[in-house]
């Protein structure tokens, strides 16, 4: 369904490639009120891999690696796992494993993985960013490399996926090898456990964190029986979908984005904002805001080629579907979307209730 950019280091790298598994940490930060809520970020953003999706490695200071395919959802395991070899380097799940070093990465949040198409060459920084349309068709990793907004993952959009690839095989003189070349022992996590958002509701009756509502709806986005399809139709349309995507070098991101797609052709792409409570007339606005940039960016078409690049700005409002969640909504929230809808594709207004340790939706009537 999608592609994705996992962040290691050297010394992970190597674990990650010989062991097959791809990590994120386990949190940001030590203490503090903070740490649940960046938990439940950095949750978000691995539950975003589905099974069959191609993962890519930035290693730190070196450049991008793959591509390797996700076989198996993400997962919780604070088992440590040993380097390829015997190579006493260890990928540590928790401060109590056997070999732990203090201030090592904890990285317990996992997907299994494995080769799909092994570029001996990794791509480097300066290729990646260096050219002049890196803004473009590798916006997604560029916009956070330029912010300083490195996060354990990010995803791409299909477009995106194209040209890392291309950039590999150029990186490589058009030569792949053979999966199997790459010599990999795989690693049995012993103690798996899914990853699980706290839906323990506050007395609001709100999500404790907004990261928790994207999180649980990351994970959930196409279930059948999560409720989705209220506001993003037929889920088996759905091409890819994104969270936390940048939208400027200012700063500024949209929580989620959906692609669609018929018969092999993308026909509307969804973008959600989210809230943890009441919508407000700003939140309306704000979409608004997103709508113009999304229809100026997400449904551009860039044909490069050798001597020139040519960006068509289709500029198709039409296939843009606004979409806002939060616990309510107020009056003048309302009456910002009745005026808005008279311009446009109407924005969906979305009320969520926390029930039975799961999300249920309902479409706000106006």
């Amino acid at each position: 369904m999608g592609a994705h950019v996992f962040i290691v280091n050297s010394e992970t790298f190597q674990i990650t490639r010989d062991r097959c598994v791809a990590a994120v940490v386990k949190k940001k930060r030590e203490g503090g009120k903070f740490v649940e809520k960046t938990r439940a970020d950095i949750l978000a953003d691995i539950s975003c891999v589905r099974i069959g999706d191609r993962i890519f490695f930035y290693e730190v200071k070196r450049g991008f690696h793959g591509i390797y395919e996700a076989v198996s959802l993400p997962f919780v395991d604070e088992q440590e796992v040993e380097g390829g070899g015997g190579s006493g380097k260890y990928l540590f799940g928790s401060k109590k494993n056997p070999h732990f070093i203090e201030d090592s990465l904890i990285l317990p949040n996992r997907v299994l993985i494995k080769p799909k198409i092994y570029f001996k060459n990794p791509v480097t920084e300066m290729k990646a960013f260096g050219r002049f349309i890196s803004a473009i068709d590798l916006r997604s990793i560029f916009y956070k490399k330029v912010l300083g907004r490195g996060k354990s993952v990010t995803h791409l959009f299909p477009e995106e996926e194209v040209k890392l690839t291309e950039l590999l095989l150029k990186a490589n003189n058009g030569k792949t090898k053979k999966a199997k070349e790459l010599k990999c022992s795989p690693y049995k996590p012993k103690n798996p456990r899914p990853v699980i958002f706290d839906l323990q509701p506050t007395e609001n009756g709100e999500v404790k964190y907004e990261k928790i509502l994207e999180g649980w709806l990351t994970q959930n986005i196409d279930n059948p029986s999560a409720g989705t399809e209220l506001f993003l139709g037929d889920l088996k349309e759905i091409e890819c979908f994104a969270n936390y995507v940048p939208i400027t070098i200012a700063g500024g991101n949209l929580d989620l984005v959906v692609f669609h797609q018929k018969q092999g052709r993308r026909y509307k792409i969804t973008i959600i904002e989210l809230k943890k409570g009441k919508i407000v007339a700003k939140d309306v606005k704000q979409v608004e805001t997103y709508v113009k940039w999304a229809t100026e960016n997400l449904t551009q078409v860039l044909d490069e080629k050798p001597n020139k690049v040519e960006i068509d700005l289709l500029n198709r409002r039409e296939m843009i579907q606004p979409v806002v969640i939060g616990s309510g909504i107020n009056s003048a929230a309302l009456e910002r979307l009745k005026g808005y809808s008279l311009k446009s594709k109407p924005i969906l207004a979305v009320k969520y209730k926390i029930e039975n340790k799961s999300i249920k939706f309902e479409l706000v009537d106006f």
